[in-house]
């Protein structure tokens, strides 16, 4: 089993909104986030004649630009051993319903906020202009070999729009 980690989000466009961190937030791990520094450079503006050899390529005084990329993220939220209050199923269907609950709260999160500052706490890496792109539909109950307890593990992608940026945790 990979090493839980905890990550930051927050909603873009006014510095008043706040900081949420994930687990205490939502009960919501990161499990696997890509480690990319920086991702692949633009394609430079350019020209092919065909009377002349090669390209004219048109790089700016500042350099080359990166392009934007989409990375996939393994999130998991882990089950309750305590029964969740009172219920008329089965304890098993309650911790399952809580999972649930607080998964579709932070997936509702990522949908209303539209772009997003997001920071790592395992890789150090942060990044702002970040947005939803898709949640894949092959959640799967995972153990958790410290504890016994289980992690729902379930993949999201984003999309980041600003690769340069680097966002940190203040």
């Amino acid at each position: 089993m990979a090493r839980w980690q905890s990550f930051y989000l927050q909603r873009m466009g006014s510095n008043s909104y706040p900081v949420c961190e994930s687990v205490y937030t939502w009960g919501v791990w990161c499990k696997d986030i890509p480690f990319k520094v920086y991702g692949a450079v633009k394609e430079p503006a350019k020209r092919s004649w065909n009377d002349a050899h090669g390209d004219d390529e048109y790089v700016s005084a500042s350099g080359l630009w990166l392009d934007s990329y989409e990375m996939e993220v393994e999130f998991g939220c882990k089950v309750m051993t305590e029964p969740i209050g009172t219920s008329s199923s089965s304890e098993e269907t309650a911790h399952v319903a809580d999972v649930r609950v607080a998964v579709g709260n932070f997936l509702e999160y990522l949908r209303a906020s539209g772009m997003m500052k997001m920071y790592s706490t395992h890789t150090r890496i942060g990044r702002q202009n970040v947005r939803l792109v898709s949640v894949s539909d092959d959640a799967h109950w995972e153990p958790d070999e410290g504890d016994g307890q289980e992690f729902l593990v379930f993949k999201v992608t984003f999309k980041v729009n600003d690769p340069k940026t680097d966002i940190t945790l203040s």
